[in-house]
């Protein structure tokens, strides 16, 4: 089931990151444009942009993403940007180096060109310029409080902006023309344009902001390949986003699923989680394991847990699946789970049970998925 449920996933993110309304949007442009794609995702979508504006039209095209955010051939193809990487999930020193570089490169643009904007989630770190004197150490310190705080994207976003020339509009003010439209990859609730990214280009009341793809979005692309992976189980899509505290849906989700029907139940969304301990791991492997420490062994029921930018906080991690067996096999192992979940270091006994879901390219970023999976079988086996 886990090699059928990964492939479902690799199918899924392969048809989403065609970016059709992307390519659909730029297709038939007569203007001399000028393609800036910033985010995790900034790779592919620059990509999509290249092959859907006609060639004598593209008149550059500028990639910042984080580091290694991009296919291992990527020197093979034909795609061939000025490509520039920095820190995430905290800013570093080519945060700030590249993007100096990026605002010198917009105010050479000439105005009467166009200017394309692409932008996803990890934006904020990626493009900075800290205000007034505020060091790289400080902004460095900020963030990591702030990703450590437990507060949701939109809150960390605003408090982001407060410390920066460059989001909240103000990037824009460098572009000299008149022709900017910007194209989002949303990774926020209710795709506020004014968040994406801490919202580097967006000025309220113009209307040059489209959302080409969401997380809804990419469920319904999953949906189909999951539906083919387990035909027995009827697959049921929820409809709102999850933002809630981890621990809280880790204990819903094991609430739930002892009284589900059979089936495949979809989530989409973003948790948040304060991080207190030292360990090693991620949102969705803790995630993972906290759901194992509340059904313990109950048979029938699995949980994957995926980053869709192939990410989840360490670099060789994307999400974790779970179910029965990871739990005897951890028992086998003398592991002490709340105590694991107490020092935050998930990802060491999942690795050692491969229950991981290895760190890889997907030229996407649209939060997380979880996959609750319930069998026929159901009841408890084995008491600890």
């Amino acid at each position: 089931m886990k090699t059928a449920i990964l492939n479902a996933l690799d199918q899924a993110l392969t048809a989403f990151t065609a970016y059709p309304a992307l390519r659909q949007a730029l297709s038939n442009e007569q203007t001399p444009t000028h393609v800036l794609a910033i985010g995790k995702a900034a790779y592919r979508m620059a990509e999509v942009a290249a092959m859907a504006i006609p060639t004598a039209k593209l008149a550059s095209c500028l990639v910042l993403s984080k580091y290694g955010f991009y296919p291992e051939n990527h020197q093979d193809r034909p795609f061939s940007p000025i490509l520039l990487e920095a820190g995430h999930p905290l800013p570093d020193a080519n945060s700030l180096k590249h993007s100096r570089f990026i605002l010198d490169w917009m105010e050479q643009i000439p105005p009467q060109d166009q200017l394309v904007v692409l932008l996803s989630g990890g934006t904020s770190a990626l493009f900075e310029a800290p205000r007034g004197d505020i060091s790289l150490q400080e902004l460095i310190q900020q963030n990591d409080l702030l990703l450590r705080s437990g507060l949701d994207i939109a809150q960390i976003n605003q408090a982001r902006q407060k410390l920066s020339l460059v989001k909240s509009g103000q990037a824009a003010q460098h572009y000299k023309g008149q022709k900017l439209r910007v194209y989002l990859l949303s990774d926020v609730p209710a795709n506020d344009p004014a968040i994406i990214g801490s919202g580097p280009f967006f000025l309220p009341g113009i209307d040059n902001h489209s959302i080409i793809a969401d997380n809804s979005a990419f469920l319904k692309s999953l949906a189909t390949p999951l539906h083919k992976a387990l035909p027995d189980l009827p697959l049921r899509l929820a409809k709102r986003f999850v933002d809630e505290e981890l621990t809280s849906f880790a204990k819903a989700l094991a609430r739930f699923a002892p009284k589900a029907q059979p089936g495949i139940y979809l989530w989409g969304g973003e948790l948040t989680l304060k991080v207190k301990g030292t360990g090693r791991g991620g949102r969705l492997s803790h995630l993972a394991l906290s759901f194992l420490n509340e059904i313990k062994d109950q048979a029938g029921l699995s949980l994957i847990a995926f980053a869709t930018d192939g990410n989840d906080h360490l670099p060789e991690l994307a999400g974790a699946y779970v179910d029965r067996q990871s739990y005897l096999d951890l028992h086998k192992e003398n592991a002490d789970i709340p105590a694991l979940l107490k020092t935050f270091d998930s990802y060491p006994p999942l690795k050692l049970i491969d229950a991981i879901i290895p760190a890889h390219y997907t030229g996407c970023n649209v939060n997380d998925v979880f996959i609750l999976i319930k069998t026929a079988h159901h009841g408890t086996c084995l008491s600890p």
